[in-house]
C-alpha cells in the first residue's frame, strides 16, 4: 500500500499586463490545493499482480487561470486520451493494472483506467460548465533500461477505434 495527502494555501496577485486587467477582474486570488493519492499491489500468483491506483485533486478559489487548473489525459493519469486533454478544478482518475512480472523490474500489463474531471462555467470568458467520465483502456510494456525504467503504453479512449489508438511512453521515476 502506499498513500499521499497534501493541502496547499496559496496566494498570487496579478499586475498585469496593465491592458488585461479589467474593473471587475480579481487581482488578489486565494487559492487551496488537496491532492490525494493511495495506491494498493496484490500477487495473485507467482508473478502476477493486480495494481490499483486512486487519485484525486481538488481546486478551490474564487478565480481560476487555466495555469491553476489540474489536467487530466495521458501517460500518467488517463491512458487513451491526449497528454492533459481535460482542464479542471476537479479531477479524480483510477488506474486498474493486471501485471505480469519479467523480470524484479520489468513487466507487461493490461490495463483499464477511468477519469471524471470538472471545470466550473466561467461567464465574463464565455467558458461552458464542463463535466464528463472518460475511461480508457489497453496493454503495455514496462522494460528496465539503462536509462531507468522506460514505459510503452497502447490505449484506446472508450468507444474510439484501434486506428484511433494512442501510444503513450516515457521513463518511470523512483525513488
Amino acid at each position: 500500500m502506499y498513500f499521499i495527502n497534501s493541502y496547499s494555501f496559496s496566494r498570487k496577485k496579478i499586475y498585469g499586463p496593465p491592458e488585461f486587467i479589467t474593473p471587475g477582474l480579481e487581482t488578489n486570488i486565494n487559492l487551496q490545493r488537496i491532492t490525494l493519492d493511495i495506491s494498493g499491489y496484490y500477487e495473485l500468483f507467482s508473478r502476477q499482480v493486480i495494481a490499483l491506483g486512486l487519485h484525486g485533486r481538488e481546486l478551490q478559489g474564487s478565480f481560476f487561470e487555466i495555469s491553476d487548473l489540474y489536467h487530466l489525459g495521458g501517460t500518467n493519469t488517463l491512458r487513451g486520451y491526449r497528454e492533459d486533454q481535460f482542464p479542471g478544478s476537479r479531477v479524480f482518475w483510477t488506474n486498474l493494472e493486471y501485471r505480469l512480472l519479467l523480470t524484479r523490474r520489468s513487466f507487461a500489463f493490461l490495463f483499464l483506467d477511468t477519469g471524471y474531471y470538472l471545470r466550473s462555467a466561467e461567464n465574463e470568458k464565455n467558458i461552458l460548465k464542463q463535466e464528463d467520465f472518460k475511461l480508457g483502456y489497453g496493454l503495455g510494456l514496462n522494460i528496465e533500461t539503462g536509462l531507468g525504467v522506460l514505459g510503452v503504453s497502447f490505449g484506446l479512449a472508450e468507444g474510439s477505434s484501434f486506428t484511433d489508438g494512442l501510444i503513450h511512453f516515457g521513463i518511470v521515476n523512483e525513488f
